[in-house]
């Protein structure tokens, strides 16, 4: 959706005095940032994520995710994993009404009962993984919980990128400070940096193998690095589709199916 909202803006722009790209301050570029870690709008995808611990030993898995992005509704992701044998059947749901309390849960086959993400746990590691729950849910925001400075450009992956540091300004903040590298061309980020208190380095996350799925431009590699750690995980995507999605997925009974 917001895609097609800045295409017709782009249309609109062209009978109105343009604001040249030297010109645009770091909140005008994220305003007009295209973001999407894994899906745009409402769709799905075979994931292979691949987690690799401080010694470079590798653990592959493999995983379907549903996405919706609703403006009225809101915003959910379903996701489910499909292989290795031990972790088959293991489900997570993350719910982000338009207007009310996100809300996440984890099945866990064991168990043979979903458990709800408590809000203190949202920024603990989803199974394992170098991402948070936030992250993987999609439980954040940068327009209205950070504040954008920008810095000089900047070549990243080859491609001419703005460059933007952004700083705390909101409660749904996941870090202190982000610096964020944007293609230029396409207005989507493809490196990012995730500092802590004290300016640590914390993460690294970058972005790669754009493609064009139903007119949306969807990376289909994906890294988060863990800078203090040693750790990575990679996301690759297959099969993606732009279709739309059963809203049945999105309900927490359909963890226990």
């Amino acid at each position: 959706m917001k895609r097609v909202v800045l295409s017709i803006l782009a249309l609109v722009l062209m009978c109105t005095p343009a604001i040249s790209a030297q010109e645009l301050t770091g909140r005008e570029i994220l305003d007009r940032l295209n973001f999407s870690t894994i899906l745009s709008g409402s769709g799905s995808a075979q994931i292979t994520m691949i987690t690799e611990n401080a010694k470079g030993a590798q653990r592959s898995y493999s995983l379907q995710v549903y996405v919706r992005m609703d403006e009225e509704e809101g915003d959910a992701q379903f996701l489910e994993y499909l292989a290795p044998a031990d972790v088959r059947g293991t489900k997570f749901l993350s719910l982000r009404p338009k207007d009310g309390e996100s809300q996440m849960w984890l099945y866990l086959p064991a168990l043979g009962r979903e458990r709800r993400i408590a809000a203190h746990m949202t920024g603990d590691s989803f199974m394992g993984t170098d991402f948070t729950y936030d992250e993987i849910g999609g439980n954040f925001g940068y327009e209205d919980d950070y504040a954008a400075e920008r810095l000089p450009d900047q070549v990243e992956q080859g491609l001419d990128c703005y460059v933007l540091e952004l700083t705390a300004a909101g409660p749904g903040a996941l870090y202190p400070k982000v610096r964020m590298w944007v293609w230029k061309e396409e207005m989507v980020p493809v490196k990012m940096e995730f500092h802590a208190s004290g300016d640590t380095l914390a993460k690294t996350l970058t972005l790669s193998r754009f493609q064009l799925v139903s007119g949306e431009l969807i990376p289909h590699y994906v890294v988060m690095a863990n800078n203090i750690q040693g750790t990575r995980t990679i996301l690759e995507l297959a099969q993606v589709s732009q279709d739309e999605v059963d809203p049945e997925i999105f309900t927490v009974r359909n963890l226990r199916r």
